[in-house]
């Protein structure tokens, strides 16, 4: 696979080193000529004072992400919100960690791995995650990227194209069903008022990587549309051990990828609201460097076990949707209708193993909304149904030692067909009530069917494993946001947890059988949260929330001897997470600086829980960072910005007896720009990062309960990155 990636790398190469070459060329010559003008084209200090005068740095911002547009600090349940500043100034689009920095209770494990990505967990959820996302609902542009049993993938999403990422912190079962742990929302950015403009970004760093974009975007006779088409390489950070009998053919590096990517939108009039097609195209080759034991002489070096077998995944994914929502007639009825598809191919070598997984998925959504007046006050209502479907075609076959590929003539010891079927009915109402308090209380039920057809040959050694499993849930949920005073807003929900395990989950059975785990059952709980949120004058606004979930049959993640990177999963009995969440936000009344904070502190424990005889009880749930702070200070006095980030993290518990831990660390990274110069009509914005300044080893990622103890996955040593963006239209 690894020949095949080199040879698979020109497209994406092309495409990346293509746009970034000419745009990262020109860096230099900008630098110089905004440096000799700067002064000219810095605005006067009046011009500066009538600037801050028509800004509120700290203005509200409306979310869509309970599906009843509100303004964020009058919330009944704990969101938050990202713009498109925070998501693209001065950021690469390469890793999802860049667009969800800042979000308290959102904790983002950057494996540095694009073969498995990003780990994100929620107030503890998702942590057990060893590829994609797990336990958080995901939505893209309205269309659902969270697949029927619970997966959600995000390899589609190009980062650098997004205009906000709104997040529901904390179970919302009653508003999305399934896998929610929390919510996290991501919307493409609007598309230039103007009938064309073109957007070119190019990123060049260390380890060989390149990134190119371009975009072009307009609206024409109210009509808008979006397309980007991306494509980025990277050699890699990891190293490969002088001992490996692979150093001759592979190089000094592994874990490297090559990515290509097509995303489209398109929004029009129609028949009285707004009719939104979005689609997208990925072709993903990555190595997979995996996980290592801490006790190495190099800290960054490669376990030469993933080398000898060639780890990766190969990855080729289609997704298209359909959205409208507007009024329905004259009676004042809404209506929001979508539907989506998407088919996904994955060849993915692991050690020992090879995974094949055709994966076919779609569903639909309707509902109807009204707004009415009562005598408390006015009420939203909104209630529909969803249907989703989804079928995989998975086939396991061992790999030969040494090859990543079968031996001749071996037959698959798993091959079956897994389908999924889930049909959810909701109701949602949003009530004002006197005073300027909101209400918001839900209900949904929602039914799924896991269906596993077994096609190995059947014999006395192997019976046909063929089963269902069904699964189902009710799951209310109520809010209530208080003003108290001008300037503060007191909230409290009350929610349900409920979440399946996913069709990888069930099927990885240690016995090897085929079929679905009969023992492993889907999550459960409710979760309680009561926050404060407040301005301090004009340019400051705060938010503190603390929270408890408890807990049944938590899904834990474990390994076992001579099934490296394979996960199984277990239920633990009883868990309980609870914890406080922090942010704080300041800025100058001239808006040239600002400071953001955020304090995540999390407590995940097992209550019940005994594993072989041993009592586990009050041992933290592995995976999860105890606390996290985050800090970003921006300085920006005309045309040049500076940037300072910090990140925290306490140590993490890595397996289920707590014996073993990865070490706390700190981060610093350091970013320098200007902003959209105008030079003969094209607005550029260079700028360069170091991350990392500080060159601190560090465990960025943990593989939870891993066999060997193979639980640490090291961050990056100090980066540069170098980026310019140019954008021209009329």
């Amino acid at each position: 696979m690894l020949d095949q990636s080199r040879q698979r790398r020109t497209v994406a190469e092309t495409a990346a080193s293509g746009i970034s070459s000419v745009i990262t060329a020109a860096l230099a010559i900008t630098v110089l000529v905004a440096a000799k003008d700067a002064h000219a084209l810095a605005p006067a200090p009046s011009a500066l004072l009538q600037q801050a005068a028509d800004t509120i740095p700290l203005a509200p911002i409306e979310v869509q992400v309970l599906r009843t547009p509100i303004l964020q600090n009058a919330a009944p349940i704990a969101v938050s919100a990202l713009t498109e500043e925070d998501l693209q100034r001065g950021r690469s689009g390469f890793f999802l960690e860049e667009a969800l920095r800042g979000l308290p209770g959102v904790q983002v494990q950057n494996r540095y791995n694009p073969a498995v990505g990003e780990r994100v967990a929620i107030r503890g959820f998702g942590a057990r995650a060893q590829f994609g996302l797990r336990g958080i609902r995901v939505v893209v542009d309205g269309i659902p990227a969270t697949l029927p049993d619970g997966q959600s993938s995000l390899d589609h999403l190009d980062i650098g194209s997004l205009g906000r990422v709104e997040a529901i912190r904390g179970p919302a079962s009653a508003l999305y069903g399934n896998a929610s742990g929390g919510v996290l929302s991501f919307t493409t950015q609007d598309p230039a008022d103007t009938p064309y403009e073109l957007d070119l970004m190019g990123v060049t760093g260390s380890d060989g990587l390149w990134r190119g974009r371009a975009t072009a975007s307009g609206t024409v006779n109210e009509t808008g549309y979006l397309i980007t088409v991306s494509g980025q390489t990277w050699d890699g950070y990891r190293t490969i051990s002088p001992g490996s009998a692979r150093t001759d053919t592979l190089g000094t590096n592994y874990g490297g990828s090559d990515r290509f990517g097509l995303n489209a939108r398109l929004t029009t009039p129609l028949a009285g609201g707004e009719l939104a097609v979005t689609a997208n195209v990925l072709d993903l080759d990555a190595e997979n460097a995996g996980s290592k034991a801490a006790d190495t002489d190099i800290f960054r070096e490669i376990n030469d076990l993933y080398l000898r077998f060639r780890t990766g995944k190969t990855l080729e994914q289609q997704q298209a949707g359909v959205r409208w929502n507007g009024g329905l007639g004259e009676g004042g009825l809404d209506g929001d209708f979508s539907v989506y598809g998407v088919h996904r191919t994955i060849n993915n070598p692991i050690p020992f193993d090879i995974i094949d997984l055709s994966r076919n998925g779609g569903g639909a959504r309707a509902a109807l909304g009204y707004t009415m007046s009562t005598e408390i006050g006015e009420l939203s209502w909104q209630a529909g149904v969803e249907a989703d479907l989804q079928r995989d075609e998975r086939s396991e076959i061992a790999a030969a030692f040494g090859s990543g590929r079968p031996p001749p003539g071996a037959e698959p010891f798993l091959d079956q067909n897994e389908d999924v079927t889930s049909a959810g009915v909701f109701f949602q109402g949003t009530l004002q009530l006197p005073g300027g308090a909101i209400a918001l209380a839900g209900l949904r039920y929602d039914n799924h069917e896991f269906k596993a057809t077994d096609l190995v040959p059947v014999t006395p050694e192997n019976p046909d494993d063929s089963g269902t499993r069904t699964m189902s849930a009710v799951s209310p949920s109520i809010g209530l946001s208080i003003p108290a005073g001008e300037s503060l807003n007191v909230f409290g929900s009350i929610g349900t947890v409920f979440e399946t395990p996913t069709t990888s989950e069930l099927s990885n059975q240690p016995d090897a059988a085929g079929g679905f785990n009969p023992n492993l059952d889907p999550m459960r709980g409710e979760s309680y949260e009561l926050g404060l949120r407040g301005t301090l004058g004009q340019m400051a606004a705060f938010e503190v929330t603390g929270y408890q979930t408890n807990l049944r049959d938590e899904l834990v993640r474990f390994e076992v001897p001579g099934l490296d990177d394979v996960s199984f999963f277990r239920n633990s009995g009883e868990s309980r997470h609870r914890g406080l969440e922090a942010t704080l936000s300041v800025a100058s009344s001239d808006g040239v600086f600002r400071g953001d904070m955020t304090y995540s502190y999390t407590d995940a424990r097992f209550q019940e829980y005994e594993l072989d005889g041993d009592d586990l009880a009050d041992n933290r749930v592995p995976g999860v960072a105890p606390a996290r702070f985050q800090g970003t200070l921006r300085f920006e006095p005309n045309i040049w910005w500076a940037e300072v980030a910090g990140n925290y993290v306490e140590e993490v518990q890595v397996n289920d007896r707590n014996t073993a831990t990865a070490p706390e660390y700190f981060l610093l990274d350091l970013r320098l720009g200007l902003s959209e110069l105008d030079l003969g009509g094209i607005e550029v914005s260079p700028w360069v990062a170091l991350t990392n300044v500080l060159d601190r080893d560090y465990v960025a990622s943990v593989a939870v309960n891993a066999f060997g103890s193979r639980f640490f996955e090291p961050g990056p040593d100090q980066s540069f990155q170098v980026g310019l963006r140019a954008a021209f239209g009329g």
